[in-house]
């Protein structure tokens, strides 16, 4: 069997690059790759003294709109806004395979081999009364260090009644590394080459995830529950809870938990434009750590929708955090808050801009951080087969809670940078070649010990193919 395994992995990927990989005999997380990446797990701390998703190459026989993507969500609630509605199927399944080689190098490590081999499934099914959207994306990562499973999943339901409606949704995901750049190409949403499916819930549900570390198994999941209520024709009230965990599997960094509840008043100021007045009450803790964090929000936001155009929104205000444990005993810090999101779209080019500044739970590293996140993507079809695309990310993570693990490492600098070109050998099947570069800093300023100041930089080249099948239409 593992001589099987041997032999499909070089035929694999010599149809892809002609670049050698074998597969490990392990998965344990002291086998971790070779690529530098600055952030090693340690022991626990002790106490001082814790895709909406859209119709892509769909028949063009299947018309109808696709009301799933419209500006209809309100400013308030869980999931993200789009640019708006679409010609397509309403209610379809479209699976694809996805396989990448990647040759990943860094400053001090000699150049390492992987491969990933993905399958994604998204579904769209909606009626009158309800409304169900998944993107599930599964599959392997192989290299001659380390063989993981890679497995994402974003689902939501959302039950409407005359005045009401009730969702239920959840963001899931077994993966070996950050999603912040994952794999070199920007993101999860990009190992097929092209961002086709956009998020379907707010990704500040989810356990924050922007400083990357080394290889290592990690489960990350968010539930969600939210119930909306149309006061008026121009009014809405919503309200919302979640739950969501990041574990570390045979690592040592500091598994966390967040709890959540939302709620806001939303007012439609015409078609195109709304306000919305916010709250949201956070609660962090931390595995062997009797240290909590506690945070509450107030923020104002308003949107603007122009359909298949513009989507816009802006929402911030003060941040009351607590802090309440044995670490650091009792106290209360003011802060702010924002969360900004930009999506354009002319006749050739898609711009996608999105700014966080928020408290997280510190991506298993820090015992709670001051998180301020922002990512762009531009997207643009250069001839009837080739298109282009770039995204870059930048992440800074500053620790609000100091311990003895991680003194010394309270400040964190996070960038990734990709660009990709995709060609289409024929409707759903297309070519893609990339380039990745991801780079890690820490402060020296905020430490006073002798690794600190310093920053660790890997390349990524990519190559890979994406075949989509042919979708599953139901009436």
């Amino acid at each position: 069997m593992a001589r099987l395994a041997q032999i499909c992995g070089w035929a694999l990927l010599a149809a892809i690059l002609n670049v050698p990989a074998a597969p490990a005999q392990g998965t344990d997380s002291d086998k971790n790759d070779k690529r530098e990446q600055p952030v090693a797990p340690y022991a626990p701390p002790l106490p001082a003294g814790k895709t909406s998703v859209l119709a892509m190459n769909l028949p063009q026989g299947a018309t109808g709109e696709t009301e799933v993507a419209g500006n209809n969500r309100p400013l308030s609630g869980v999931q993200e806004p789009t640019l708006g509605p679409i010609l397509g199927a309403r209610n379809f399944l479209v699976p694809s395979i996805n396989v990448m080689s990647q040759m990943a190098t860094s400053f001090s490590n000699r150049p390492t081999a992987f491969s990933y081999v993905l399958g994604t499934l998204d579904l769209n099914r909606v009626s009158e009364r309800s409304e169900v959207l998944l993107h599930y994306t599964g599959g392997a990562m192989l290299s001659s260090y380390l063989n993981s499973t890679v497995q994402d999943m974003e689902f939501s339901y959302n039950l409407k009644g005359q005045r009401w409606s009730l969702l239920l949704g959840d963001q899931a995901s077994y993966l070996s590394e950050s999603p912040f750049g994952f794999g070199g190409v920007g993101g999860l949403a990009f190992v097929n080459g092209s961002f086709q499916f956009g998020p379907i819930l707010n990704g500040s549900l989810a356990p924050d995830q922007t400083i990357p570390t080394i290889l290592a198994p990690r489960v990350s999941n968010a539930a969600v529950g939210q119930i909306e209520y149309e006061l008026s024709q121009r009014s809405s009230w919503t309200a919302s809870g979640s739950y969501g965990l990041l574990n570390f599997l045979g690592a040592g960094y500091i598994n966390n938990t967040q709890s959540a509840f939302q709620t806001g008043y939303n007012y439609s100021l015409s078609q195109q434009s709304s306000l919305a007045v916010i709250y949201r009450f956070d609660d962090f803790r931390f595995t062997y750590l009797p240290q909590s964090i506690e945070g509450h929000e107030v923020q104002l936001g308003y949107a603007r929708y122009v359909t298949g155009r513009l989507s816009f929104h802006l929402s911030a205000g003060p941040d009351l955090e607590q802090f309440r444990g044995l670490v650091i005993g009792s106290a209360n810090r003011v802060s702010w808050a924002m969360n900004s999101a930009l999506n354009y779209k002319l006749d050739r080019t898609t711009l996608l801009l999105d700014y966080d500044r928020r408290m997280t739970g510190g991506s298993g590293v820090l015992v709670g951080a001051q998180t301020s996140q922002v990512e762009a993507t531009a997207e643009r079809k250069l001839t009837d087969r080739w298109q282009g695309s770039a995204s870059v990310g930048y992440a800074n993570n500053q620790g609000l809670v100091q311990t003895a693990a991680s003194l010394g490492q309270q400040h964190y600098d996070s960038w990734y940078v990709a660009v990709r070109f995709n060609h289409q050998l024929r409707p759903g099947t297309s070519f893609f070649l990339s380039y990745g570069a991801r780079v890690q800093a820490t402060n020296a300023a905020s430490c006073g010990i002798a690794n600190c100041g310093t920053s660790t930089v890997s390349h990524e080249f990519s190559a890979g193919f994406n075949l989509g099948l042919r979708p599953i239409l139901f009436r």
